[in-house]
């Protein structure tokens, strides 16, 4: 009590010992206490107790009934782990509001801005040229049809909800084959897979592997207009290579430009670059007036060297 507390063992004697509990803490440790008590073991009470110096500490408390009326319990401090749980919550918030605006600016701005353009031609052309407007709200409710999809796949996986991971008992290839029937379906786009694995993938590397799939060909769909996507894994060493190729018409550059030539010209799918440097990778992109492929190699356990 003293080092983690700041209370002498005479401070303390004569006080009751939920007086040090947090006041918001008080109804949940009497709640469990109550609920536990009768087993005469409480395990796992966490709760803040007021530093003698002022603030409090976050404990958990394991307690047990002794004799006489005796309570024998153990608390353990939890402030660096709660720290390091706010750490990590903070990081990954931070991570979703850099995805949010990269979806946000790639995708709906975009789209939105266009739309205005789409409008403003519309309204010129609806007494002159009928027919002509009207096709032009025809493509525009394309390109907001379009829009919806993509954010409809985007929010069911940051909610969680997505049927690519729902059933558990899906290997990586099955859950790629699910993912790219998705796509294909949303958006209209013949999809080819070809696995070459011959182990287990580790849970975050495939979902990382499954995002990056994901944009590679929604991309490929949306803005190279593809009508067949191809999609090939394989693990190489230490690393999965992803290698995403369609006959879409490429993107605004031709050639071949490794990872740092993507960086330092600004050329590809910013997101999708974050995502391979995130999970320690590299990509390359060959473009042409026919098609683009992509090639992504990343490590098969986060923290390895690509």
């Amino acid at each position: 009590m003293e080092p983690v507390l700041g209370y002498t063992a005479l401070a303390l004697v004569g006080r009751r010992m939920l007086g040090l509990v947090h006041p918001e803490d008080r109804p949940g440790v009497k709640r469990s206490l109550r609920a536990q008590f009768e087993a005469q073991v409480v395990a796992g009470i966490e709760a803040r107790l007021l530093h003698a110096g002022g603030g409090c500490i976050p404990m958990r408390w394991s307690m047990a009934a002794g004799v006489q009326g005796r309570l024998y319990a153990v608390g353990r401090d939890r402030t660096d782990e709660v720290q390091s749980h706010q750490m990590r919550m903070r990081n990954e918030m931070s991570e979703l509001r850099l995805r949010m605006a990269l979806e946000l600016h790639d995708g709906i701005l975009q789209t939105l801005t266009g739309a205005t353009l789409q409008i403003a031609v519309a309204r010129k052309l609806v007494q002159s040229d009928p027919p002509a407007a009207e096709r032009v709200l025809a493509e525009l409710g394309k390109s907001v049809a379009a829009e919806q999809q993509e954010m409809r796949l985007y929010v069911d996986e940051v909610k969680g909800e997505s049927p690519v991971w729902a059933d558990e008992t899906l290997d990586m290839s099955e859950r790629i084959a699910a993912l790219l029937d998705r796509v294909g379906s949303i958006w209209g786009v013949a999809t080819s897979f070809d696995a070459q694995l011959g182990r287990e993938i580790p849970v975050e590397t495939g979902r990382t592997l499954l995002r990056m799939i994901q944009e590679a060909t929604v991309n490929s769909a949306r803005h190279g207009a593809a009508g067949t996507v191809s999609v090939a894994v394989a693990v190489e060493g230490p690393d999965i290579t992803l290698r995403v190729a369609d006959d879409g018409r490429g993107f605004p550059f031709v050639g071949r430009y490794d990872h740092d030539a993507l960086k330092e010209r600004r050329l590809g799918p910013l997101s999708l670059k974050y995502r391979v440097e995130e999970a320690g990778g590299r990509l390359s992109i060959e473009s042409t007036q026919q098609g683009a492929t992509l090639f992504v190699r990343i490590p098969l356990r986060a923290g390895d060297a690509a």
